[in-house]
């Protein structure tokens, strides 16, 4: 299944398949919390640009997230560090999916 990085975009991309489809709603992710919303979008940008070593990603890139903060428009510390912790679990479930360290 695929899904988009906003509820919008994903019904977008449902309804222009050929055939339309509809969205997964019921079976996605829960809406984040509003404080939570900057750190999302900022992590849906950068969620692949990884730092790898031996073929196993070890962290997110720093000036990736920072570029994306600027680029957008979002300013403070608590984002960069929320994105940061999405992206230590998104390397952790690389890694159990690859059976990784």
């Amino acid at each position: 299944m695929d899904y988009a990085a906003t509820c919008e975009g994903c019904r977008a991309m449902y309804a222009g398949r050929t055939p339309p489809g509809e969205a997964p709603c019921r079976t996605c992710r829960i809406d984040p919390m509003e404080e939570n919303r900057d750190a999302l979008n900022i992590f849906f940008q950068v969620r692949y640009q990884l730092i790898m070593s031996m073929d196993v990603p070890i962290d997110i890139n720093h000036l990736a997230i920072e570029a994306a903060m600027r680029r957008e428009g979002v300013e403070g510390q608590g984002c960069f560090n929320k994105v940061l912790a999405l992206g230590h679990w998104w390397i952790e479930r690389i890694r159990d999916k690859d059976g990784g360290e």
